[in-house]
């Protein structure tokens, strides 16, 4: 039988990968040397909010996925109570 955390394992690699993938979007436009944030195109800018938003929602998801499974294993549920 699988324990809870690691059945979370997974989605906690998913999400690693998705806040690396959003602050690479966030950080990109400096690291790859385009002008000044006043002088950047609506494609840059929306592929830095793009990156805000997959970072923000892969942060949360990484916070909440291993306490739901570090709470589930610490209090396992009775056979009246579900899920």
């Amino acid at each position: 039988m699988r324990t809870e955390l690691s059945r979370a394992l997974p989605l906690v690699g998913l999400f690693v990968l998705g806040l690396a993938a959003g602050v690479w979007s966030i950080i990109s436009p400096w690291v790859v040397g385009y002008p000044f944030a006043s002088a950047w195109s609506s494609s840059v800018w929306s592929s830095v909010w793009v990156g805000v938003v997959v970072a923000v929602a892969s942060a949360i998801g990484l916070v909440a996925v291993p306490a739901r499974a570090l709470y589930l294993t610490l209090n396992p549920p009775s056979a009246g109570r579900p899920d």
